[in-house]
């Protein structure tokens, strides 16, 4: 995966859902599950802001850019 901007999923939950976000326990099972573009450097995840807005909200369509991407 290219990275591009990374942002603390901390201040990314926070910056992405009004009111009561997520906790951050699924927060990093979605970055584990990739529902969310991350990277996991060291022990940290850290989302990737670039790919996220590369994202369509469907699944099928989500993985056949994925697919063609190059990387």
């Amino acid at each position: 995966m290219a990275t591009g901007k990374l942002m603390d999923p901390d201040q990314w939950r926070r910056a992405r859902f009004a009111g009561t976000p997520p906790g951050m326990t699924t927060v990093r099972r979605w970055c584990r599950d990739g529902v969310i573009p991350a990277k996991k450097i060291g022990g940290s995840w850290y989302i990737d802001l670039d790919a996220e807005r590369m994202q369509t909200g469907n699944e099928l369509a989500d993985d056949v850019l994925k697919s063609m991407r190059v990387s």
